[in-house]
């Protein structure tokens, strides 16, 4: 029994300018709001039962959206929300069923089959990611947007509209809490996650009254042997949640503001470090740090900044910023002037994970770096991928062309790190040249390099 497919019925009478009665359109974008999501995806269900069809909803949130606001303007926000919201509506195997849920979150769902869902659902949602990170094109600015989404499907993650859209959040709760950009289905045991992600929402309010941050150092060599200095990594020990890495707290402290206050302090300690190493005997030694985008954009970053530097007694020039190319995709114009200013103050600013990105050749030409790290999955197959190994070689090269010393990370055996001599590479880090360490670890005999 062939069934019709309603919902390509109700775009079909959106775009005739039929609006029924029960469905309140959203002023900004033109979509169905909330309310009629849930109406909608009743009817879906009921159908779905009638005709033993299966329905497959996701919920597609645009990540930090709030940056994109906050450096390009509210304007500049909304069109690109309108801009967003036409493009899902174009998605021809959607077409019909997409809501705008909340803010810059979007619903959408359909019916699938019941005897093949799983791989219709796969290529539906590959479809729906692939064409939310397309490029906008917004008010003569281009704009990468980096979608979260969260999944669920009936019969199997619940029988009423209310409980596939709840799993749908708590599916996309989950890609956040694990840095966004990502596609998370909903599982049962996925609840006890978000039980752990609130605990550490609440956490974090007394983080940096409650002594349980703490730096790690790992080494970074030159080719002959000498120590360049150290990445400072941040790492929480809390004492009923143990050990919480970055990637699990650091997307919460950004959505909550906290990340500035705790990007303050890695800042502060890590300058500390340099100079209590220094008075024992590790001099010259510079010291790198991650940023977050929110640092970047903070109105009292620069001057907190110098600050750090004035009360530690530390060099401009011992410091060194790590940026991502996310970060310059979410902040656009106000970043590149901040590093800018930074740049001007002597402070060292390094690229992160090149190449795990989408226009990292475009930022190589606008921003003002001294340093490239060659991202972990590069270096992993030098030895026995040609193509990687040709990869590398190749950007090395380049990165000279274009003035910028080039680090590997995740140097672990002997052959990489030999290739990359042979290749001109300026610096590596990996546990085959020092695991991270604290500070109490940390002695003259690192200058040296022992493990090659």
């Amino acid at each position: 029994m062939e069934v019709r497919d309603p919902f390509s019925q109700r775009a079909a009478s959106q775009r005739r300018g039929n609006v029924p009665a029960d469905q309140v359109y959203d002023s900004l974008t033109g979509l169905p709001g909330r309310k009629a999501a849930f109406a909608m995806l009743a009817r879906a269900v009921s159908l779905a039962r009638s005709c033993n069809r299966g329905v497959l909803t996701a919920l597609v949130d645009m990540d930090r959206f709030y940056l994109i606001n906050e450096t390009r303007g509210t304007a500049f926000g909304d069109e690109a929300l309108r801009q967003m919201a036409n493009r899902l509506c174009e998605l021809t195997h959607w077409s019909g069923s997409v809501f705008r849920l909340s803010g810059n979150a979007f619903l959408l769902f359909r019916l699938v089959k019941m005897d093949d869902a799983s791989i219709e659902s796969d290529k539906l949602i590959e479809e729906l990611k692939k064409t939310a990170e397309d490029w906008l094109e917004v008010r003569g600015q281009n704009l990468q947007p980096f979608c979260s989404i969260g999944v669920s499907s009936y019969p199997a993650d619940g029988e009423t509209a209310e409980r596939l859209v709840r799993h749908a959040e708590t599916a996309l709760q989950q890609a956040k809490a694990a840095g966004g950009n990502q596609v998370v289905v909903y599982a049962e045991d996925g609840a006890a996650q978000i039980l752990r992600t609130e605990a550490i929402r609440i956490a974090l309010r007394t983080v940096l009254q409650s002594d349980e941050l703490s730096l790690y150092y790992q080494p970074l060599y030159e080719v002959h042997g000498r120590l360049r200095g150290f990445e400072a990594l941040l790492r929480w020990q809390h004492p009923q949640l143990g050990l919480i890495m970055p990637e699990e707290f650091v997307p919460l402290a950004e959505l909550n503001g906290q990340i500035v206050d705790i990007g303050e302090w890695v800042i502060r300690e890590a300058c500390g470090m340099l100079n209590r190493t220094g008075a024992r005997g590790l001099t010259n030694m510079i010291i790198s740090v991650n940023l977050s985008p929110n640092q970047l954009v903070s109105p009292d970053f620069v001057r907190s900044l110098q600050r750090i530097l004035e009360d530690t007694a530390t060099s401009a020039a011992g410091l060194e910023i790590e940026i991502t190319e996310r970060s310059m995709i979410d902040c656009g114009e106000k970043a590149c002037a901040v590093l800018g200013q930074l740049r001007d103050l002597g402070i060292r600013i390094a690229l992160d994970d090149f190449g795990i990105g989408y226009a990292s050749l475009t930022y190589l030409r606008k921003l003002p770096l001294h340093t490239l790290k060659l991202e972990t999955s590069y270096i992993r197959h030098i030895c026995d991928q040609h193509a990687d190994s040709a990869i590398v070689k190749a950007l090395i090269a380049l990165m000279h062309e274009l003035g910028l010393e080039v680090v590997a990370e995740g140097v672990e055996h002997e052959g990489q790190l030999e290739l990359l001599k042979q290749w001109g590479c300026d610096f590596y880090q990996g546990y085959l040249l020092g695991m991270p360490m604290q500070e109490e670890a940390i002695g003259t005999h690192l200058l040296q390099l022992q493990s090659v």
